[in-house]
């Protein structure tokens, strides 16, 4: 099985946090969908063959096409890869975005899945970051997916907001279980080089929130969501049963996947490569017919902590048994101290962080590492 990742780069503005690649030249629009498809033909070889099993467009903002462009790149994928077992199509969109008539089209084109960037139910946050929706905006926007008939419906929340208080986060985790959606991603807010928020941190105009509050957030929204009926199945990400994001997870998993477009990153089990992250270059390479990208080919030792690093993101964690014998008993010295202080566990042949421990994992798993 395999996935494939459509990036749209296109926004109406930049959010104040975001280090992804985007651009608001939306009158790129059209000639974007045609490259995608083009891309998509030159590289239908990528994946040996392999089913697809999802498809997932990510941005920037895919709802700044109509639905009829993302009807268009979701053809050319039908007719150039096998799509007979596909189990999900994702579509991210801003809750300003959405309407009656937008979500019944995407539903036509057969997207199953809609996932929306709310980041926070107060309003005066959502000024802060330059996000264009208000929270009723986003209860609305969750409101009209499930009365189309949407019913796997993800958001987005982000904690660690200069200026968020713990009260403020338990508010925005008790609007989000009201909403009665199927997925929660929570992401605690990280200062990105070469974005408005972190120059704004450089110059002191504003106070990041500590580590400590931090820890809180993320203790308060494990427990909470937890009584909410969610279950904790990687350091971010929260479903109620049977709604876990099976895009998402085949990055932790190892599953190969395409990615298509600018900045996009593509993954065959033996070596990595992604486009360029500028606009003129990914559309002038495509219409020459000879797609720009980097490459990493990746050593055994890059495999190796690879999958330490993924596996153990996850609450399923790393099957040792997966591993040569040798790597096996080394990771165990290695793990050895967090073992006895209770931050990993060792259930028979599995290995997993414990929930305390997710807060720090980084620096867990870094040491860890070949």
């Amino acid at each position: 099985m395999a996935g494939v990742y459509v990036h749209i780069p296109f926004c109406a503005r930049r959010c104040i946090y975001c280090g992804f690649f985007s651009t608001v030249r939306q009158e790129e629009a059209a000639r974007y969908v045609s490259a995608l498809c083009r891309e998509l033909e030159l590289r239908r070889d990528y994946l040996c063959g392999e089913p697809v099993r999802t498809v997932y467009f990510g941005g920037g903002t895919p709802s700044r096409l109509t639905p009829e462009q993302i009807g268009t790149v979701i053809s050319a994928i039908r007719s150039t890869l096998d799509l007979e077992s596909l189990e999900e199509l994702t579509v991210e969109c801003n809750p300003d975005d959405i309407t009656p008539e937008y979500v019944s089209a995407l539903k036509s084109v057969g997207v199953n899945r809609i996932s929306m960037g709310v980041q926070t139910f107060n309003d005066r946050l959502l000024t802060f970051m330059h996000r264009r929706h208000t929270a009723a905006q986003a209860l609305e926007a969750v409101r009209i997916c499930r009365d189309s008939g949407i019913g796997n419906i993800s958001i987005d929340l982000m904690y660690g907001l200069p200026g968020q208080t713990l009260n403020m986060f338990d508010r925005d985790l008790k609007t989000a279980l009201s909403a009665q959606v199927q997925h929660i991603s929570s992401y605690c807010l990280s200062y990105e080089e070469d974005t408005p928020l972190h120059a704004l941190k450089e110059q002191g105009k504003l106070q990041p929130a500590d580590d400590e509050l931090c820890s809180q957030m993320f203790t308060l929204m494990c427990q909470t969501l937890r009584e909410g009926g969610f279950e904790h199945y990687e350091i971010s990400n929260f479903c109620r049963p049977g709604f876990h994001s099976r895009h998402n997870s085949s990055y932790w998993d190892g599953t190969p996947y395409l990615g298509l477009g600018a900045a996009a990153h593509s993954y065959n089990q033996t070596s990595r490569q992604w486009s360029p992250a500028n606009l003129d270059t990914y559309l002038a390479s495509i219409e020459n017919g000879t797609p720009a990208f980097d490459k990493e080919t990746l050593s055994p030792k890059d495999r190796f902590n690879e999958k330490i690093m993924l596996s153990l993101r996850t609450a399923q964690g790393l099957n040792l048994h997966t591993l040569p014998l040798p790597q096996q008993e080394s990771l165990l010295t290695s793990a050895k101290p967090f073992l006895e202080r209770g931050q990993l566990i060792k259930e028979n042949s599995n290995l997993r962080l414990s929930e305390s421990a997710l807060f720090i994992s980084d620096s867990i798993i870094s040491t860890l590492f070949e």
